[in-house]
């Protein structure tokens, strides 16, 4: 028996280990709080590549040629060399619209294999001066800088410097000591312009360029050619360095150190790409992206086994290398349905290296199994990081993201340092601009053991007049390790002394007026801490601010109606409320829209936008738009203020850019492509299109509502929330600062959808069709709609929207409409025969007159209810007047 056990043990590890991509399925995920994200650097100059060394610092190129290092022992950055580099296409309308704009300049750094011995490192970069071409240099590094007398030309080759883009610039060494450089195809995007045919590059065996390079660096600074690579050393029509031919924009290269195998991300045309490559290969750009889907943008005839090259500019092989090799991951701007890859619109695809724990078995921190043989990729665009999981030969099993709580602009190079931690070096979205604020490095470093808590400070009451009394509070302070062993608080001001409380929330009674500062200092039983900060005024009490709507329903509002409004204010300290100080507000925010997020960004936003620019930036922040697009300040694209002036005031201005938002554009502000945004609605689009052309109005462009008055509600069903918001700024008092306070009041259309209920209880969700609202199915014998502090002053219906009622079967079905819980007082009843739908296609409940809020709740009962009986679905609630 014990035998036929041990038998079957080893057939399931046999099986696991089989069908299990690797040897760390056992082990846990990580919580994502161990990792911890650091700036270690800013104030970088446009920085492309980097490379680590043994003793942990990080060599850093910039692309005006800057070769920079950075200690982290010092923290310090320094420049060790000035590369002189081309800067500039001869053609305007590059990426961003410039004629000096150029991706040319500075491309790729790697250190040699054997580098704490003899100091060489090697650079790929196009050179300063007339000639047009890219070489791959070697500089020996001695003490504080490079030494320029030292450099030695490997290779060079011919480019074009007349329009952009593409220069890869990876550059990585193999086990074996050969040197891999990865070059983009120098093209631009026409296929038919000769500047942009990448069939005389990416697909011409007789140049280098759309490729990955494989050579064995000599020490007398030759390079030899290893045995492997795609094309023989005597082959005609062939350049011999070509590993792997067919690539378009190959950017970081990594290597599986316990394979052997090649990975790399790569810039598509429309579809972006993750590789690899077990030996010499071709990739099949520009015939195939992706899983060997063809480029529609070439129209003669090919297949994967039959690839003719045509291009008069060809001047290598006709008949191409057959079978392409496919991507073994790939995504375009719509959301991915193969791969779990995040966001659409804009892309960029970088790749990043591939962990193996065994490379840190010395390492102080390195990262856990769970991480071994996958494969860290990043999007320079959309600025997120994933994990790739790849199988035993090295084909995609699985993906994650990596820390989705880590936001990142403009990602371009990650690697591990000998330590374990992973170095993160972001050029920013700001294209070419000079020490642009978001070109930094960053370490994301795993805390195995004790982590720091996370101190959060408030209060229950943060200004008022003197004495004022209130509660610190530490709601919200967390410790993934539950162990915190002491709360401390200093309460401090310049005008009183400082006073501490041990307790965890201690009450506070402040009688000397001032501001003070609540400091929170949180210690675990390790001895890690942690602190916070509030401010509280004292001597001051903030205005009250309230918005009533006399002789009006205080829920909803009617179409075709009018909302009569009134504005209270009051000051303790003021004696005369200063109308200057008053801000009112209203607008209407359209359906479908969440009313909670809204309010949250309308109590920050300036009074002179509208609803639709208040949601419009709210979709620009949720959509990435901001990666291509600054306020006033060009990077990828043009910059809103510049959209703004050249289309403002022009007639067809929304339908024309709402176009453009969900389809995408080219052209219009240089080479750089504006991509289709398909998961944008018009009512979306044509949003963003309103806070872009109303980005440069000053707040003097509206005055402010007055204190009452009405409101003329449109005569429309599908208005939205009606929303109000009054903002009161006090005159101070003594030396204490002016308070605002701020009120937001929505009223909501009286007609209910499903998503806007606040309770429900045995009813089955029923979803009829995309994008259509959600049904209701009553799921019981009793079941229940709740809707929440619902005024009911002049409301004498309630009505259902009843999908086909008049086909159901309506005997023994009783609606009772209820005050305050589901058994509370009745406010209305009937049985659903004795109902008829009326021409608005609602059955309407009569209400008995009813004063105030209540919370209302829909009661529907059937004793006769059986599973699988026809039953009636719910799709709205409406009320009537």
């Amino acid at each position: 028996m014990k035998y036929i056990n041990l038998s079957l043990c080893l057939i399931a590890l046999i099986f696991l280990q089989c069908h299990s991509p690797n040897s760390n399925q056992d082990e846990k995920k990580p919580d994502i709080n161990r990792f911890e994200i650091e700036l270690v650097a800013e104030n970088l100059n446009q920085p492309m590549s980097m490379d680590v060394l043994t003793d942990g610092r990080i060599l850093i190129v910039e692309k005006d040629g800057a070769v920079k290092v950075f200690d982290p022992y010092s923290q310090l950055v320094s420049t060790i060399a000035q590369i002189p580099v081309n800067k500039r296409f001869n053609q305007p309308f590059t990426t961003s619209g410039k004629k000096y704009d150029a991706d040319d300049g500075m491309h790729g750094v790697v250190l040699d294999p054997d580098f704490d011995n003899n100091k060489l490192v090697y650079m790929y970069y196009s050179p300063e001066g007339e000639d047009s071409k890219s070489v791959l240099a070697r500089y020996k590094w001695e003490g504080n800088s490079l030494d320029l007398n030292s450099k030695k030309i490997l290779l060079e080759w011919s480019t074009q410097r007349e329009r952009c883009c593409h220069w890869g610039g990876g550059m990585i060494f193999d086990r074996e000591g050969n040197l891999l450089i990865a070059i983009g195809d120098n093209s631009g995007f026409n296929i038919n312009d000769k500047d942009g045919d990448s069939r005389r590059t990416s697909g011409n065996s007789n140049d280098l360029r759309g490729s990955i390079l494989r050579i064995k660096p000599e020490e007398d600074g030759t390079y030899s050619i290893p045995d492997g690579n795609l094309f023989t050393k005597d082959m005609e029509k062939t350049r011999p360095e070509i590993y792997i031919m067919g690539v378009r924009n190959p950017w970081r290269l990594t290597m599986d150190s316990k394979t052997g195998w090649l990975y790399w991300g790569e810039v598509g045309p429309s579809t972006d790409e993750f590789n690899r490559a077990r030996e010499a290969g071709y990739f099949g750009w520009p015939y195939f992206i992706a899983d060997n889907k063809k480029n529609t943008a070439i129209k003669t005839e090919y297949d994967t086994l039959h690839i003719v090259n045509n291009s008069q500019y060809n001047t290598g092989l006709v008949e191409l290398p057959a079978k392409p090799i496919p991507s073994i991951a790939w995504y375009d701007r719509n959301p991915s349905e193969l791969f779990p890859i995040p966001g659409s619109g804009s892309l960029s695809a970088v790749g990043g290296p591939f962990y193996r724990k065994a490379d840190f078995n010395n390492a102080e921190r390195p990262y856990p199994a769970y991480y071994d043989g996958k494969w860290f990729v990043t999007d320079y665009v959309r600025g997120w990081i994933m994990v790739i999981e790849v199988d035993d030969e090295g084909n995609y099993y699985s993906m994650e993201e990596f820390m989705p709580e880590g936001t990142f602009k403009g990602i371009n190079d990650m690697d591990f340092a000998p330590n374990g931690d992973m170095y993160v070096l972001q050029y920013g979205h700001d294209s070419y601009a000079p020490y642009a604020r978001d070109a930094k490095l960053f370490k994301i470093k795993y805390n195995g053991g004790n982590r720091q808590p996370i101190a959060k400070a408030s209060s229950d009451k943060i200004a008022g007049s003197v004495p004022m009394k209130g509660r610190l509070l530490t709601e919200g302070t967390i410790d993934y390790d539950n162990n915190i062993s002491q709360y401390n608080w200093v309460l401090a001001s310049e005008s009183a002394e400082s006073i501490e409380f041990s307790e965890q929330n201690p009450d506070i009674n402040i009688e000397v007026p001032g501001v003070y500062q609540a400091i929170l200092t949180v210690t675990d039983e390790e001895g890690a801490i942690d602190r916070d900060t509030i401010e509280i005024t004292a001597g001051n009490e903030p205005p009250q601010v309230s918005i009533e709507f006399p002789e009006s329903n205080s829920s909803f509002y009617f179409p075709g109606d009018e909302v009569k409004y009134s504005i209270n204010i009051s000051d303790d300290e003021d004696h005369q409320i200063d109308n200057s100080k008053i801000k009112i507000w209203a607008d209407y925010l359209p359906e479908g829209f969440e009313l909670q997020n809204f309010i949250t960004n309308l109590k920050n936003s300036p009074i002179h936008f509208s609803a639709n620019s208040i949601l419009g930036k709210q979709l620009i922040n949720q959509n990435n738009c901001t990666q291509c697009h600054r306020l006033n300040q060009k990077a990828v694209g043009p910059s809103f203020y510049e959209i703004s002036n050249h289309y403002k005031g022009k007639e067809g201005v929304y339908a024309q850019l709402s176009e453009k938002i969900m389809g995408g554009t080219k052209g219009k502000w240089g080479q750089a492509e504006m991509p289709a945004n398909p998961a944008v609605s018009l009512v979306e689009a044509n949003a963003i299109v309103d806070y872009i052309l109303n980005s440069t109005n000053s707040p003097e462009d509206k005055t402010s509502l007055p204190r009452s008055g009405t409101l003329k509600v449109a005569n429309k069903d599908d208005a939205g929330h009606l929303i109000f918001k009054a903002s009161y700024t006090d005159n101070g008092w003594g030396k204490i600062s002016p308070l605002e306070t701020s009120t937001v009041l929505g009223l909501k259309n009286p007609r209910v959808f499903v998503s806007s209920y606040d309770t429900t209880s045995n009813m089955r969700l029923y979803t009829p069709h995309f994008k259509q609202p959600n049904h209701l199915i009553p799921n019981g014998k009793t079941s229940y709609i709740g809707l929440n502090d619902t005024d009911l002053t002049g409301i004498t219906k309630v009505g259902l929207d009843i999908i086909n009622f008049a086909k159901i079967e309506k005997s023994n079905w009783k609606i009772s409409l209820k005050a305050n819980s589901p058994s509370g007082e009745i406010i209305g009843s009937s049985m659903l025969d004795n109902l008829n739908e009326e021409v608005d296609k609602f059955i309407k409940i009569p209400l008995k007159s009813t004063i105030g809020k209540k919370d209302l709740f829909i009661v529907i009962e059937n004793n006769n209810y059986q599973k699988g009986m026809e039953v009636f679905e719910i799709r709205s609630v409406k009320f009537f007047k």
